[in-house]
């Protein structure tokens, strides 16, 4: 492993490194956690209470939970250290922040930054400097905590900007559960070559727990706020995260994008893209267009964190490229795949069912480059999931769209000219839809627009308006120019009306009949009916 130093240094003790194959069962053949694995509280323990810091440090967070404590107090300590104040006035001057002048004055960049950050800022400083301490090299840890950091803040500016600064803070911390773990030889053993931590569902198995259980445990002991422990422990299950599941869920996307941007490995690259694609559209409700621009667009933020933590440089190939040959590597292991089950199909009925299953993972409808049906039901879920935890939820829309007699496009000029009309209608609702919604095909010549934050008037407008995309404008094909024509269901929600998750069938149900009003009706209309 390219960050791993060697692991001849001291570990805690009551832990082995070496064992035979009759007492180190492999993961697979465990019914339960390795028996040497370290009791949480004590992986916790073994970390430590907060980082042994520079005197000025502990002064600086001290100051600021002491409520009697003044902006000067906290200026004039930061001001005896140089290097700290050089490092926050860095941060002042990131693009993160958005200064159309320099912030030359220590007085002006902790009042930009708020005691709360520079408090977290000097513990995240700290921690770095001791980041080579143990038998793994962590400054590939480090570097991911970092990019998430500032990703997050990124998606939560176009999620809930409110959010933002919780979200910097939570990706700064979010793999301090890692740190803590690289210091156990158990753990180490089981490292891949390719990074220095492991899968959630890997840590479980061998542990009995996560690193993302470790960084609560951590964070709490610290007196951090429970909203940042709850949203880092269940960071790779947002829906779990009572009350911060908005913030646990950029903690994911983000993550995913930084372990992405960090893989060598073209296979790797592969997995965290689609893993990327489907956590934004879950989360997020984004493209995977949308994802590479917010992430390339965050490249001077994510050279200078790296920057002033004396990490190195960021990930120097362009995003778009990584996404590129993330993409192309998933299609040549689809490709592959596909061929070694049409060679053994007949004495290997299981590896069909292994490539139903990855297809039916992937976010994306392959033909029309928009979200698939399982995508759609992830992210209404979502959506009816979010509004039961709130006492005056907002309004929450469902369109449903069936292109009329395309039966006859297929019959008359062939499947390929059907497959350019489809792609077609992916492309013109993708780009009328606002960015909070999510488009979909969900069936054959079926479509859907989810459509939060939206009251029954707007969402009548909307599909008026999505209709009118492809009466008024025919479709441009190798056949010719095709008139198309869609029939539209519409169903919303009214102000506390969701009760619970089967609500979600309730609301589809009721536009699913509003649709096939519109097609009793003679096509090329739109029916609209409130949740019943």
């Amino acid at each position: 492993m390219s960050d791993m130093a060697s692991t001849t240094a001291a570990f805690p003790s009551g832990t082995g490194t070496d064992r035979g194959p009759e007492t180190d069962p492999t993961v697979a053949e465990r019914t339960g956690p390795h028996p040497d694995a370290p009791p949480l509280e004590n992986v916790v323990a073994q970390f430590g209470e907060l980082p042994t810091l520079a005197p000025v440090a502990v002064e600086v967070i001290r100051l600021a939970d002491d409520e009697d404590a003044s902006l000067n107090d906290l200026v004039n300590t930061i001001g005896s250290d140089p290097g700290l104040t050089a490092r926050l006035l860095r941060v002042a001057n990131s693009a993160t922040y958005g200064q159309t002048r320099q912030v030359t004055n220590l007085n002006r960049a902790t009042s930009l930054l708020g005691s709360h950050t520079v408090k977290l800022l000097s513990l995240g400083f700290s921690l770095v400097t001791n980041a080579k301490e143990g038998p793994v090299d962590t400054a590939m840890i480090w570097r991911r905590s970092l990019l998430s950091s500032v990703l997050a803040q990124r998606f939560a500016f176009i999620r809930d900007h409110r959010l933002s600064d919780d979200a910097f803070v939570g990706g700064l911390l979010s793999n301090i559960g890692v740190l803590a773990l690289v210091k156990w030889p158990l753990y180490v053993a089981h490292l891949p070559d390719d990074r220095p931590w492991m899968r959630p569902d890997e840590e479980r198995q061998l542990l009995g727990y996560t690193a993302d259980d470790v960084t609560a445990a951590i964070l709490t002991s610290w007196g951090l706020p429970e909203a940042l422990a709850g949203a880092t422990r269940y960071r790779s299950e947002p829906r779990l995260a009572r009350g911060v599941s908005e913030l646990a869920g950029l903690l994911q996307v983000a993550d995913a994008a930084a372990q992405l941007l960090l893989a060598g490995d073209e296979d790797a690259r592969a997995e965290y893209h689609n893993h990327l694609i489907l956590s934004g559209a879950t989360n997020l409700g984004v493209t995977a267009a949308q994802l590479e621009q917010i992430i390339s667009s965050a490249g001077p933020d994510l050279d200078a964190i790296i920057g002033m933590f004396d990490l190195g440089a960021a990930p120097s190939t362009p995003v778009s490229e990584i996404m590129i040959k993330a993409q192309t590597r998933m299609a040549r292991l689809s490709q592959t795949l596909a061929n070694q089950l049409l060679r053994q199909e007949e004495r290997n009925r299981s590896l069909i069912e292994t490539n139903q299953r990855l297809s039916d993972e992937a976010a994306t409808d392959p033909l029309t480059g928009i979200a698939n049906r399982r995508t759609f039901k992830a992210y209404l879920d979502n959506q009816v999931g979010g509004r039961l935890r709130l006492a005056k939820p907002s309004e929450l829309g469902l369109i449903l769209f069936d292109l009329d007699n395309f039966k006859a496009v297929n019959d008359t000029h062939g499947h390929s000219v059907g497959d350019d009309v489809l792609r077609e209608v992916g492309r013109r609702l993708s780009a009328a839809t606002r960015r909070s919604d999510l488009a979909a095909r969900i069936g054959g010549e079926e479509f859907a627009v989810v459509m939060p934050d939206v009251d029954p008037d707007e969402i009548a407008l909307a599909a008026e308006r999505f209709r009118a995309l492809f009466s008024d404008q025919p479709i441009d094909t190798v056949a010719g120019p095709l008139p198309v024509t869609v029939s539209v269901g519409v169903s919303h929600t009214f102000g506390g009306q969701l009760a619970s998750m089967e609500d979600r069938e309730r609301l589809y149900v009721t536009a699913d009949g509003a649709l096939y009003q519109s097609k009793r009706a003679g096509k090329d209309r739109v029916s609209v009916e409130p949740m019943q």
